[in-house]
């Protein structure tokens, strides 16, 4: 019905970073916006490369000064300049850099950005200490991830980088997870480093977020008998487990009903996929312990998030940022589920169809919640309130076919042997039990006098 927010394109272009099958590496990189000119001298590049490694500031500029090209653009040997000068923690050169040449601190290649570069270095971890603290100087970005979801904490924790780790630490997402659902705590323990496991279960990160393996930090730890590290977690938690409702369907029932036969569906299962598009489904056990269904979930607002628990800034952004795309995605009838002319309808058809209905009501009431949340009424009340006015006057009529309809159905039910809801293709028009009502009519007026009287209540407020 809907794609996950954030999370797929709706442009058939290829992405900007492409696939580079056939391609050496310096044809293949996209990221930096000139392309090495034909005329390039290449021993200029290996010996930037050589200078730079070197840590010969002097060559360095030297080699700029005679092929400006190679400032920006990326060296034959695999990075910018700038991403260079970082893993090789030269500090001269990328001050040089930053403060003569004015590059920009979060230039990247492939996503990978400098400070992700100085972190990932395997030079001493002190010359690290002092690059990293210059790049932050300087506006690096610390929350951001490379095409593996790999951050600058993630790579400072698994290079051993350990006084990194410890300036970096409050700024950082304790809870963001790489590609295959590791936060930085399972790379400490990967890593067997009690002192970093130390650090970051004393600013919170949290114990009970399973990786894509269904290990716990601490059962990864007990897992590659990482015994000392083992000990460092609490003894005897409680793990909560997420209602099977939050992961799949598991009766038709979830499709029409809620708890009762007069609640609309919540849809929990959809929760857990748009949290998945936003990058954020480790936190899918915080909405289940709150009861969340999917309308509470697509109108979520900032303080709301903060009374979740969620403090930083930049996980309720990616959260709320998702929600956005989710609601500027433009609703199309050809997603509505639709049977053939020549079709036979039994009772199980209509309730599929009906769920899958109801399931875009849901999500069209959303967005017009979302929308009123976001927007001040201040300005259009008497707009609003005659088109309140007119969706109010259509609503009585409504109702009172829908209760006719119950009547007719409860009178065909006492008289015939057969399903109520069982339509032939064969039968003649005429001769339908409907009598003149086609099945999208039913139900869509069924559902329409639910979802509008809700809206109008809600916007009464």
């Amino acid at each position: 019905m809907f794609r996950p927010a954030g999370f797929y394109s709706d442009s058939d272009e290829d992405s900007e970073f492409g696939y580079d099958f056939g391609y050496s590496k310096s044809e293949s990189v996209k990221q930096i916006d000139n392309k090495i000119p034909p005329t390039a001298n290449t021993n200029n590049d290996d010996a930037l490369y050589q200078a730079t490694v070197d840590g010969n500031l002097d060559e360095v500029q030297l080699i700029l000064e005679a092929d400006k090209y190679l400032l920006n653009g990326c060296l034959r040997h695999g990075w910018p300049l700038l991403l260079l000068a970082c893993n090789e923690a030269q500090y001269a050169i990328v001050e040089f850099l930053l403060e003569e040449k004015r590059i920009d601190v979060n230039q990247n290649w492939g996503l990978k950005t400098a400070l992700m570069a100085a972190c990932e270095s395997t030079r001493n971890s002190e010359d690290v200490l002092k690059l990293v603290s210059l790049l932050l100087e300087f506006g690096a970005v610390i929350n951001c991830t490379d095409s593996y979801g790999m951050t600058p904490l993630m790579f400072a924790i698994t290079n051993g980088h350990t006084e990194v780790v410890k300036l970096m630490i409050d700024q950082a997402s304790l809870e963001a997870t790489d590609n295959e659902g590791l936060t930085a705590l399972f790379h400490a323990v990967n890593s067997n480093q009690p002192e970093v496991v130390k650090l970051l279960l004393k600013s919170g990160a949290s114990t009970d977020i399973i990786n894509r393996r269904g290990f716990t930090p601490k059962q990864e730890a007990e897992f590659k008998g990482y015994q000392e590290v083992a000990q460092l977690f609490p003894a005897d938690q409680d793990f909560y487990t997420i209602p099977n409702k939050y992961l799949s369907y598991n009766h038709y029932r979830d499709l029409c009903y809620g708890e009762t036969e007069n609640d609309m569906p919540g849809y929990h299962q959809e929760i857990g996929l748009l949290l998945f598009g936003s990058y954020s489904e480790q936190h899918l056990g915080v909405f289940a312990k709150e009861g969340f269904d999917l309308m509470q979930y697509l109108t979520l607002t900032d303080s709301e998030l903060k009374d979740l628990g969620f403090q930083l800034p930049f996980e309720r952004k990616k959260i709320l940022f998702g929600l956005l795309k989710f609601h500027r995605q433009t609703w199309s009838k050809r997603s509505m589920k639709k049977f053939d002319k020549d079709c036979v309808l039994d009772s199980y058809d209509l309730f599929e169809m009906l769920g899958n209905h109801l399931k875009h009501l849901t999500v069209m009431q959303a967005s017009l919640v979302y929308v009123a949340q976001m927007k001040s009424l201040s300005g259009g009340n008497a707009e609003l309130g005659s088109l309140l006015t007119k969706c109010q006057m259509k609503l009585e009529p409504m109702r009172q076919a829908v209760a006719l309809l119950e009547k007719e159905i409860e009178k065909i039910h006492r008289l015939s042997t057969r399903p109520v809801l069982h339509i032939d293709a064969d039968t003649p028009r005429n001769q339908k039990k409907w009598k003149g009502w086609s099945t999208t009519r039913v139900i869509f007026i069924i559902v329409i006098s639910g979802a509008l009287t809700s809206l109008v209540r809600f916007l009464r407020k």
